[in-house]
């Protein structure tokens, strides 16, 4: 049975032709569309993350105070840091997790501070404490009458960054602190003040 058309010029073969020429053209529509929008929400995402791109925080020592005790031939040395923690960035929040400080003082390793705990920071600066203490021979840190004693001190933890209800991943986060302190012979020795941290993120 053969189908009879109107118009002798045009096939059924003539019709599923130009149906299936529709659909592909269709298709070809769709797909266009489709590419379109994910290169745009594409190009929209390096946009913002480009303008929104946190900087590093920085970090400084703000003072620092090392007291040496004698007793006995043994010495116990304890001391007190302020640390300043800055974020740059305007809307990115800063979230760090797991913060421990360590400390040599006259080439003598104190034990580690307890450790900070969890906090977030917006733009500006925040103020943080640590105290730290060991035990050692006297003679270690009186050594070399009045000369200027290193003090080292580092910060370790992890770093997050969130931007609205974006989370980035963490990171690795450590900031390290050396300034030099007047004569070690006496009972107190003050830090240089305001002494510029090298902080890394990895």
């Amino acid at each position: 049975m053969s189908l009879i058309t109107d118009d002798p010029d045009r096939s059924p073969r003539d019709c599923v032709a130009a149906r299936r020429h529709h659909s592909d053209r269709r298709r070809r529509r769709l797909l266009i569309v489709a590419a379109s929008a994910v290169a745009l929400l594409l190009a929209m995402a390096i946009i913002l993350w480009l303008t929104l791109l946190p900087s590093s925080p920085r970090f400084r020592l703000l003072s620092a105070t090392a007291s040496t005790n004698a007793t006995g031939g043994m010495g116990t040395v304890l001391l007190d840091a302020a640390l300043v923690a800055h974020n740059p960035n305007a809307h990115a929040l800063a979230l760090y997790d797991g913060l421990r400080a360590r400390a040599s003082y006259a080439g003598l390793q104190l034990a580690a501070a307890a450790p900070i705990p969890p906090f977030q920071q917006a733009q500006g600066d925040i103020v943080l404490s640590a105290a730290l203490s060991s035990s050692s021979a006297a003679e270690e840190t009186t050594a070399g009458g009045r000369s200027p004693t290193l003090l080292t001190l580092r910060l370790e933890g992890r770093l997050r960054w969130k931007v609205a209800v974006w989370v980035s991943g963490s990171r690795t986060l450590a900031a390290e602190c050396v300034a030099a302190a007047i004569s070690p012979s006496q009972p107190r020795a003050v830090v240089v003040q305001d002494c510029q941290c090298a902080t890394t993120i990895g």
